[in-house]
């Protein structure tokens, strides 16, 4: 079995001094790649560094909209720099949240749109946070057209799936799937199209059931997919292989064992 993590923050000093030992606990669960994500300029630095010591790790750098107020000319020109990084594969995570507002709505609209434009001049697919923003989001993405698209750690309503859906957008289920408060999620975890499918720890955050309190890691993205293997009554193997294939097509990874054919 091969299983991709496809957002993970392992660079954050919840895992100070412990990466080795998370990588090979990764490792030993099948886990052959993680995308670690980047939400300002440090833990866009720290997402590189780690990608380029580690064969099965690559990046995505950006600013999240709770540093949105950090955006600006020479935050932009950084961003573009670091993002041209030979391990970066997308741009993210980006995005709205305006159930926290740590930045303004206006701020966080502006620095959304100027990435969404920067991922479409580079090429790169985007990796968005939505949260308590559905309709913006949504509107936003409609006026800028990006072409490849993920809306990471799902949590809108079949509203918002369905138009993801008819517009090729891929959607990703983390630990959240397995909450026993979530079960209105299942529907939408039901009804992705399989070419449209991911999975994700989005650790240190997040940790499923059955292990909700502890520190989230790679390895316990298995739990997910058993549940998502559960809802969409197929054998983990399938999942797995079905969103494995999805991350390397989205965002172009190359394995080492293709390396090695």
């Amino acid at each position: 079995m091969r299983i991709i993590d496809t957002h993970a923050h392992i660079d954050l000093p919840e895992f100070k001094g412990e990466h080795e030992r998370v990588i090979r606990r990764a490792r030993e669960a099948e886990v052959v790649g993680i995308v670690n994500v980047g939400f300002d300029l440090v833990s866009s630095n720290r997402s590189i560094s780690l990608a380029k010591n580690n064969d099965f790790i690559w990046a995505t750098v950006g600013i999240h909209p709770h540093e949105a107020k950090s955006w600006d000319q020479k935050t932009a020109d950084m961003i573009k720099v670091l993002a041209k990084e030979q391990k970066v594969v997308g741009l993210g995570e980006i995005g709205l949240d305006f159930y926290r507002n740590l930045s303004e709505p206006d701020i966080q609209r502006k620095c959304f749109i100027e990435q969404l434009e920067l991922a479409k001049e580079l090429d790169l697919p985007i990796v968005i946070h939505n949260r308590d923003a559905s309709g913006e989001v949504m509107r936003i993405i409609e006026e800028h057209k990006p072409k490849k698209l993920l809306l990471h750690c799902f949590s809108g309503d079949m509203v918002v799936a369905r138009w993801a859906f008819e517009k090729g957008y891929l959607i990703s289920f983390g630990g959240s799937l397995t909450y026993p408060k979530n079960e209105w999620l299942e529907g939408i975890a039901m009804a992705v199209p399989s070419n449209l499918i991911l999975v994700e720890t989005d650790c240190p955050y997040l940790s499923p059931v059955p292990l909700r309190g502890r520190r989230n890691e790679p390895s316990y993205i298995r739990h997910t997919l058993i549940k998502l293997a559960n809802i969409r009554k197929v054998p983990i193997d399938e999942i797995a292989e079905i969103t494995t294939q999805n991350a390397i097509r989205f965002f172009g990874l190359e394995l080492s064992e293709q390396k090695k054919k």
